[in-house]
């Protein structure tokens, strides 16, 4: 019998595997099994009736949106400790987060398992996070700015344009309702070696007839380089960061109102070693300084009657970046591999929608906008004298109507984008069907199209260092955009007993993706100290698999939260070229089966006990290992040969309990003191010295972590 599950999953799992998916449904069952009857009134501690507006670019509740939307909420970032974007994401079904890089720190978000260049990251809706921008944006985005993140996962190019085919990820920043403040400490000791400090406020005052308010908020980090191993080359690197902002409305007159958005981050981070000297004098240095501004400013018009509403908006992002990524042999001159790199994001448009009572058989929102985006970047390396410029524009619009009543919602719609990169206009259509049974089970079904354009310079011109060389990637000259289209059908039940409140989600995903790209390499130029690779279309790749999160409030003081991922990501045909002449179908870094949990219980009115972890199936990955001398005509040069690795599982557990100090009127103080990663489940075979694979890095980020806080919060 266990052969034949094994087989249906595709492949042997660990012990580990099956004792963390049978763990955690019997703690869940425990919690389900007695809910045998339905209950009427309830206070909603699983918060389904959240406002989203990822799902169908206007408001709805997530229970009655036409296809399912995640919601990570401040409530789910303190639990989990949360300083940054990617931290927080770690608390998402069919949602991945790891470090890809030992030098520089850079990390990316994986949805239904697909790379971060498959999914479009948002802020409050609008897409001026450019392909520079998202190489470190999951550390560079701290949770003082967010209120909440939404997840749509699936195909979202029919609403958001290119980029979306594997989902959306939605930074929702802070907006002011009330009149308060607070200002906390985190501070981490990581392996019990290397310090991380991190501070941050927000506050936010709004006017007694609420036609005007603003928040602010700050955030700042001091995190020390941390050496794992003892080789002498970072394995988390050093990083000095901070970011302000803030967020306010102007109501302009009864029926219209004007919100902005701003915020800066100035972002160091260096890996390698020698951190006591300048970059040019280690022997391997990867790093740089990042100053973004980006802001957003936006205009509604929303009559009494509440039947129409139309926006105007603009968002601008602008990176200024300096780099060193460098190699140097003792006794060698001082390096010189410098770069510099400026990049503008425009996005601007606006959008109409209208309310009708019965259009044609039902209650329906109907929706039209238009946009344009304008990126344009210009890279400078100075040690090649290289300087690469990429301009692009997009005409985009898109449409959409939305049938709905308490039992079905109907949505279809479409988009039109006219990319610079792509000879002819790709229409993204899109199909969302959901009925509820009753008030308690509902099914969703949709189809959507999606595309990813080429570039220039996209998130894999990231340098990563391997024995310090840089990767240099060209477009082919026949390459094609990537088409994808997606199915997805999920069953929901939402159960209520007195306090207890109980849902399951099932969802099932399929995307086929053609003309998907890969990278080959052309040549490795020991002259320049580039590896030339050529980004390539190969014949395809599929992703499928199925999504199981349950939410469960056995008391009103308790809530868990549990999701898992089974899924099967490959390539078609012969798949993708991972040494000279050898190919391999199965796609890097995605492992069969994932999961998270997160846990609170607050056992006194002042003390919150919090648990959260992930567990990592086996996945495959690539090692790069450097040799003295190459084959004989081997193309793969200097860079050694590559070896295929399939990874251990990995299970990162952490804990903590925060007690709460009230004082004065509305005001306390929050102490917390916690352990990340209990287990210490850290990658054993890490790389060692200056001729590492740094890309070699996979499982959790940190090893067995302390960690304090202290929290003041002021409200009305």
């Amino acid at each position: 019998m266990k052969n034949k599950w094994n087989l249906f999953l595709g492949k042997r799992y660990s012990r580990m595997q099956y004792k963390f998916w049978a763990i955690m449904v019997a703690m869940n069952m425990f919690y389900f099994l007695p809910l045998t009857a339905w209950g009427q009134g309830h206070h909603d501690t699983l918060r389904l009736k959240q406002v989203v507006v990822t799902a169908t670019q206007h408001a709805t509740t997530r229970d009655e949106a036409p296809s399912v939307v995640g919601v990570i909420d401040g409530k789910q970032m303190e639990a989990a400790s949360a300083v940054n974007l990617g931290e927080a994401l770690r608390c998402g079904t069919g949602l991945r987060v790891e470090n890809t890089c030992q030098n520089c720190g850079a990390n990316e978000v994986r949805i239904n398992g697909l790379g971060q260049a498959y999914s479009q990251i948002l802020i409050d809706s609008r897409p001026v996070n450019s392909a520079l921008a998202g190489i470190y944006l999951m550390e560079q985005l701290p949770t003082a700015l967010i209120e909440r993140i939404e997840v749509l996962r699936g195909g979202g190019s029919a609403l958001y344009g290119s980029n979306a085919i594997a989902g959306v990820v939605n930074i929702i920043t802070h907006e002011p309702r009330k009149n308060g403040a607070s200002v906390g400490n985190i501070t981490k000791m990581i392996g019990g070696k290397a310090w991380d400090i991190g501070n941050s406020f927000n506050a936010s005052v709004v006017s007694d007839d609420r036609r005007a308010g603003i928040a602010v908020f700050g955030h700042n980090r001091n995190r020390e380089g941390y050496d794992h191993n003892g080789d002498g080359y970072s394995e988390v690197g050093q990083l000095k960061a901070r970011m302000v902002g803030f967020r306010g409305y102007l109501r302009t007159s009864d029926y219209t109102k004007l919100n902005l958005e701003y915020h800066n981050i100035h972002d160091f981070r260096r890996g390698g070693d020698r951190f006591d000297l300048p970059s040019p004098m280690a022997h391997i240095s990867e790093g740089g300084e990042h100053d973004i501004n980006c802001a957003n400013l936006k205009w509604d018009w929303l009559p009494a009657s509440g039947v129409r509403h139309a926006s105007l908006f603009a968002s601008l992002q602008h990176v200024d970046r300096e780099s060193y990524y460098g190699e140097r042999e003792e006794g060698e001159p001082i390096g010189t591999a410098y770069g510099y790199t400026q990049d503008l994001t425009l996005n601007y448009g606006s959008m109409y929608s209208r309310h009708f009572d019965t259009l044609w058989f039902m209650p329906a929102e109907f929706t039209v906008g238009v946009e344009h985006t304008v990126d344009g970047m210009r890279d400078y390396t100075m040690g090649s004298g290289d300087t690469l410029r990429q301009k692009i524009g997009v005409v985009s619009a898109y449409v959409q109507n939305e049938w709905t009543d308490r039992r079905w919602s109907v949505l279809i719609g479409g988009r039109l984008d006219k990319h610079t990169m792509i000879a002819s206009p790709v229409v993204s259509p899109r199909v969302n069907v959901r009925y509820a049974i009753n008030d308690h089970v509902s099914l969703r079904g949709g189809y959507s199209s999606g595309f990813r354009a080429p570039q220039v310079y996209d998130e894999d011109l990231h340098v990563g260092a391997v024995s310090g060389e840089l990767y240099k990637i060209t477009n082919a000259a026949d390459l094609k955009m990537e088409r994808s289209h997606s199915l997805t059908g999920s069953a929901n039940v939402c159960m209520h007993v007195g306090e207890v409140e109980a849902d399951l989600l099932v969802e099932g995903f399929y995307t086929r993706i053609n003309n998907a790209f890969v990278n080959e390499l052309l040549f490795d130029d020991t002259v320049s100290g580039y590896m030339h690779y050529e980004r390539r279309n190969a014949e395809g790749a599929e992703v499928m698999g199925l999504n199981v999160e349950m939410m469960v409030s056995p008391l009103e003081d308790m809530r868990l939260q549990l999701g898992g991922t089974w899924q099967r990501s490959m390539y078609s045909g012969m798949g993708k070229e991972w040494s000279e002449g050898l190919y391999e179908r199965r796609m890097e870094r995605a492992p069969d089966f994932y999961a998270y949990l997160t846990g609170e219980y607050r056992p006194w009115s002042n003390l919150v006990l919090t648990m959260t972890g992930t567990f990592t199936g086996p996945m495959l990955v690539y090692h790069h290992k450097a040799e003295e001398e190459a084959p004989a005509g081997s193309k793969h040069g200097g860079e050694g040969h590559v070896e295929k690795v399939i990874t251990d599982s990995f299970f990162d557990l952490s804990m903590k309990a925060a007690y709460s100090i009230p004082f004065g009127k509305g005001s306390e103080l929050e102490l917390s003191l916690g352990v990340q990663n209990i287990l210490n489940s850290y990658q054993k075979d890490l790389d060692c010295g200056q001729e590492r694979d740094a890309a070699y890095i996979y499982g959790p980020s940190l090893p067995r972590t302390i960690f304090f806080g202290a929290r003041v919060k002021m409200g009305s």
